[in-house]
């Protein structure tokens, strides 16, 4: 398991937000966050919020009463 260098996330766009405020993260935390998996549920949330909006209008127009 080996880590990009140091400084790779300015380049990708992946680094920090906070960023630490002078003190690096130790290889154990590079590691851990290099590795981790970020969860993206409000995205999908989104997704699914308008294929029902639009699922409801389809609906709703198609229906002529």
């Amino acid at each position: 398991m080996s880590l990009p260098t140091r400084g790779t996330g300015l380049l990708t766009g992946s680094a920090r937000t906070e960023r630490g405020l002078g003190t690096p993260l130790t290889e154990a935390e590079r590691l851990e966050r290099h590795y981790a998996t970020e969860s993206n549920l409000g995205g999908v949330v989104l997704i699914l919020a308008v294929l029902a909006a639009a699922g409801l209008i389809v609906w709703a127009t198609s229906k002529k009463t």
